[in-house]
């Protein structure tokens, strides 16, 4: 996963706004950081969105949504 395709991820499965505030704000135990933190320092953006995946309860489809074709996406539910 390219640190594109996390943000294009976090958009596509939570929104811009509450996509990124999740991204800024919760804290993901496992990787001791916000996303924003743990991108900042170097973490590979595929574990993160895993991370978030698990932290903010979305789908497991989730996961995988940045491999979907943008055209054919719809919003995971969560």
């Amino acid at each position: 996963m390219k640190l594109s395709e996390f943000w294009a991820a976090v958009d596509a499965v939570h929104g811009p706004v509450l996509g990124r505030s999740h991204a800024t704000d919760l804290h993901l135990p496992h990787l001791g950081a916000t996303a924003v933190e743990a991108l900042q320092r170097g973490d590979d953006p595929r574990l993160v969105w895993q991370e978030y995946v698990r932290e903010t309860d979305a789908d497991e489809s989730a996961l995988w949504i940045h491999r979907v074709d943008p055209k054919d996406r719809r919003r995971p539910r969560h």
